[in-house]
């Protein structure tokens, strides 16, 4: 799936005119699709520059394509949290695991990426 960022939004989803984070017009390949304890839809990209990978608001985007890699998989917990992602990424505890640079969870990660990036 692919997304282009129609808006810039911040964490109160107060507008923005410029982020370091995403860039309007320019489209992301979308990683995983969450929908938040709060019930806000966000999709999970790569972002601009030194960032990295992090969570995003659905209304920052417009869907290009809506394809949907085979290693998407639909989590629903409980306590209503709701994901689609690739199921090692479902794993407790392997997003801490990722962002304190855990070798594999990077080899995880990027094995997955390169993946949904072959069928956006």
């Amino acid at each position: 799936m692919k997304v282009r960022c129609v808006k810039l939004l911040d964490a109160r989803g107060e507008p923005q005119e410029k982020s370091p984070w995403l860039t309007i017009g320019k489209i992301y390949v979308v990683l995983a699709v969450e929908l938040s304890l709060t019930g806000r839809w966000m999709f999970r990209v790569v972002s601009d520059g030194a960032n990295g990978v992090a969570l995003f608001p659905l209304d920052s985007f417009e869907i290009v394509t809506a394809n949907l890699p085979p290693n998407w998989i639909i989590s629903w917990k409980s306590n209503g949290f709701f994901q689609i992602a690739p199921e090692t990424w479902m794993e407790a505890g392997f997003w801490e695991r990722f962002y304190d640079r855990d070798e594999q969870a990077e080899t995880l990660f990027e094995r997955e990426r390169k993946l949904i990036e072959s069928y956006a």
